[in-house]
């Protein structure tokens, strides 16, 4: 018999202790209540599992691997899950409790679309609420079709966050999950895999609270010759000709950003010769809309300071 439930909540729990009550109790509090939520232990050497064991709830269910990553650990979820949508939560941020509602009015209103995704607030390491700046996307309130999510993703904040998304588990099965063993971007390649077939419905209102502050983040680390998976996904849709020709231009422009954002990682990480090809690979004429952002908020010091690897003196 089909299962009645809605939605299937997948949270990865890696040594999360201090911060999964919370996200749990997030989901609990929601107003829409057809749901199961998995918790998935990727090989936690904390007490977070046992605090999401004395979390009692029928909904409730808490499955442990062995330490195998994050993208694991939501495949993982995904496979056991019994809900025709499939929203994601890190277990160190929160949802808004009318989260989940959002998400079902936006599929009812856009069945065609592949992921669901509302704004979000980001909280700090300093504890202060900070709203991402979104381009291309019309004023709040506002819910739809983001026009052009490959553009939105490049010229602003990104417009679709992991604990912020919810995707179709038919979706899910088509395009493949969360790419495994990759340390960043690994949620990113999923959007942008979806977006390179779907439509994107998206909320303005806010629906989430991604907390900066936590710990036991991602590591700022890159070896020298990491890059950015998504960049080996366009590579592989452009061989068999899986780009459709109107998003090509903004497709084009995303991934000058996210070679941006890598050639950041590897001065963090003082792998200064690697970020100078990348300088080099960039093409000059999507160069000028992104470096602006180089100069804005959104970016720290550091990464403005990777423009000045185009000079001698740094060689």
């Amino acid at each position: 018999m089909k299962d009645s439930k809605k939605i299937s909540i997948v949270i990865p729990l890696f040594n999360k202790a201090l911060y999964i009550k919370r996200a749990v109790r997030s989901v609990l509090m929601q107003s829409y209540q057809d749901y199961e939520l998995i918790v998935v232990n990727d090989g936690s050497t904390d007490h977070g599992p046992e605090i999401v064991k004395r979390m009692k709830d029928s909904r409730l269910i808490l499955f442990n691997q062995d330490n195998a990553g994050v993208s694991a650990a939501r495949n993982r979820g995904i496979e056991a899950a019994r809900g025709n949508l499939i929203a994601f939560l890190d277990a160190d941020d929160e949802w808004y409790p009318d989260f989940l509602a959002m998400i079902v009015r936006l599929q009812d209103k856009y069945p065609e679309a592949g992921l669901y995704a509302t704004s979000y607030q980001i909280m700090t390491i300093l504890h202060r609420n900070i709203s991402p700046i979104f381009k291309e996307i019309c004023s709040p309130p506002w819910e739809g079709i983001i026009p052009s999510y490959f553009r939105s993703a490049a010229l602003g904040a990104p417009p679709v966050w992991t604990s912020a998304a919810c995707v179709p588990k038919r979706i899910l099965k088509e395009i493949g999950g969360f790419a495994v063993g990759k340390r960043m971007g690994e949620d990113v390649d999923l959007w942008g895999r979806i977006a390179l077939r779907y439509p994107i419905a998206f909320n303005s209102k806010n629906g989430a609270v991604y907390h900066h502050d936590a710990g036991n983040r991602a590591c700022m680390s890159f070896a020298l010759n990491e890059e950015h998976p998504f960049l080996e996904t366009v590579e592989a849709f452009r061989r068999t000709g899986g780009i459709p020709e109107k998003t090509n231009d903004d497709v084009k422009l995303y991934v000058t950003r996210l070679k941006l954002e890598n050639m950041r990682q590897h001065v963090l990480a003082g792998n200064c010769g690697r970020a100078r090809k990348l300088v080099a690979e960039i093409n000059d004429r999507w160069t000028f809309p992104v470096r602006q952002l180089l100069w804005g908020s959104y970016f720290n010091v550091i990464t403005r300071f990777v423009w000045y690897l185009r000079y001698p003196f740094l060689h």
